[in-house]
């Protein structure tokens, strides 16, 4: 029991420091990039999105370290789900979010495109190094997109509108001691954190008899999510939680294309055939979260508490009926 409890602490003191960890190195790196001369718009598109998914990366790279590739790919998929299921399920319960033409039009498009190369590299339960650089050329491509989309007239004000505000993107007053710090400890955090989280990760397997699988399907996933959680809650409650759905999309597509690219890079992914089924689940929620946004072009009350007990229902299934 004892021990329970210290990996409980264990797990909940990583995730803090992950999190951290990456608002550190996304503040700090931001804001040197902005007194260095880098366009905004390109901070915008890359770093501060990136961010988003240092706390998916940066677990799932310490899980192939160690060799546990099912957490690392289970926490990709895991994060996917609970990014649709439960973020933005319960800042709709909160708040309806209006869906932007923008989403249909161009993002959900994309996060298939993404899904679609997901499934064909994964079929075989292994995804080998030249997938993984399949995947990370979709993702300079689909970075290249938005830095094209971003460059054009009628988008950048739009968009220059949308982050000025940011501190990332102010040079005056720039103190270099303060941010090289930040960016030193946000990556001191990051790798701590994420080992703390998979050694907790690893006791659980061991001690509870779980599979790699459903350990990064699950509490690994939730946990990386939890800051997303987090945020879109507080800005559903102000009303402000808009942004929310486009910032899952944009996170979920990072996390195929970027996360699940450099890991097979690095290793290749050989994984347990019980996570495949997870894939097709991920993928249904996907197009079931865009029959919802067609519905009205917003996400109800009703329809985010759906999504909130399709997770719970999900979550009970990976330890009771699977």
């Amino acid at each position: 029991m004892l021990g329970i409890v210290l990996y409980t602490v264990v797990l909940a003191f990583g995730v803090v420091m992950l999190v951290k960890g990456a608002d550190f190195l996304v503040e700090g790196g931001g804001k040197t990039a902005a007194y260095l001369g880098v366009p905004v718009i390109v901070i915008g598109l890359t770093l501060v999105s990136f961010g988003t998914s240092l706390p998916e990366l940066a677990a799932s790279l310490n899980a192939i370290s160690k060799g546990r590739y099912g957490i690392s790919v289970g926490n990709i998929i895991g994060s996917n789900v609970a990014n649709m299921l439960l973020v933005l399920g319960a800042s709709a319960l909160i708040s309806p979010l209006d869906v932007e033409r923008r989403i249909i039009k161009r993002e959900i498009p994309i996060m298939f495109a993404a899904i679609s190369l997901f499934i064909f590299v994964s079929s075989g339960s292994i995804i080998y190094r030249w997938e993984g650089a399949l995947l990370l050329l979709g993702f300079i491509a689909y970075l290249g997109f938005f830095t094209w989309i971003a460059l054009k007239s009628e988008e950048r004000a739009a968009i220059k509108e949308e982050i000025k505000d940011e501190e990332y993107v102010i040079r005056e007053g720039y103190q270099a001691k303060m941010n090289i710090a930040k960016i030193v400890l946000g990556i001191g955090g990051i790798v701590l954190g994420a080992e703390l989280m998979i050694r907790a990760a690893v006791f659980y397997i061991t001690h509870f008899g779980l599979s790699e699988g459903v350990v990064g399907l699950s509490i690994i996933a939730l946990a990386t999510s939890l800051p997303e959680l987090a945020a879109s809650s507080v800005a559903a409650y102000k009303e402000e939680a808009d942004i929310s759905l486009g910032n899952v999309i944009g996170s979920n597509t990072f996390n195929i294309l970027m996360v699940l690219g450099v890991c097979a890079v690095f290793f290749p992914l050989n994984f347990s055939p019980e996570i495949y089924p997870n894939l097709m689940i991920m993928t249904f929620v996907s197009i079931l979260l865009t029959v919802f946004m067609y519905t009205g072009k917003k996400l109800s009350r009703l329809e985010g508490g759906l999504m909130l007990v399709g997770y719970f229902v999900y979550i009970y299934a990976l330890y009771f009926w699977i």
